[in-house]
């Protein structure tokens, strides 16, 4: 659990299940960051050893800068999946994505009308997709790139129907009794 969603969870209130953002979904991040990482590595270390000018030290400071870029196009997927946090609580998901800016989203059950998922061919074969949070008043939170969307609709819905027998009632529960 994370450092958010430990400071976030009220008393009483409890984590039923916790989910990650696929690294499946960044691998365009990857390929492209390793190919650069070697280039400019190459590049920054044939400059090194043969640089004795100062224009080559130039050259030396302008390819050690886009190795730096390179690296952090490579480890970017990482930062961004140590960064978001997925949770289902008794009572809400909770949802916070970002490193320096941070965007959360929570939700009580109560709230929630429907829980979509949407996976393209490579997300059905790596077990990624997105989930779509619709809530009263037509909000719309997606909830990108999360590992095992399946899963996590399943957890989200046992935690629902676990609230609603414990005793707090759904507008939709009453609609589907009466139908």
């Amino acid at each position: 659990m994370g450092k958010y969603i430990a400071e976030n969870v009220v008393p009483g209130e409890a984590v039923r299940y916790t989910a990650a953002i696929s690294l499946w979904k960044f691998t365009s991040y990857f390929l492209l960051g390793g190919l650069l990482t070697a280039v400019f590595a190459t590049i920054f270390i044939k400059i090194a050893v043969t640089a004795s000018t100062s224009s080559e030290s130039a050259e030396l400071y302008i390819v050690g800068l886009l190795l730096v870029f390179a690296v952090l196009l490579f480890v970017w997927p990482f930062i961004a999946r140590a960064s978001t946090e997925l949770a289902i609580t008794d009572k809400r998901l909770i949802a916070k994505y970002g490193v320096v800016s941070t965007h959360s989203i929570e939700i009580r059950f109560d709230k929630i009308e429907t829980v979509r998922v949407t996976q393209g061919l490579l997300g059905k074969v790596f077990k990624y997709g997105d989930i779509i949070v619709t809530g009263t008043g037509s909000t719309f939170d997606p909830i990108r790139s999360i590992a095992n969307p399946m899963v996590f609709r399943a957890a989200l819905n046992q935690a629902m129907e676990s609230k609603t027998l414990d005793g707090g009632r759904r507008p939709e529960a009453d609609s589907r009794s009466t139908q």
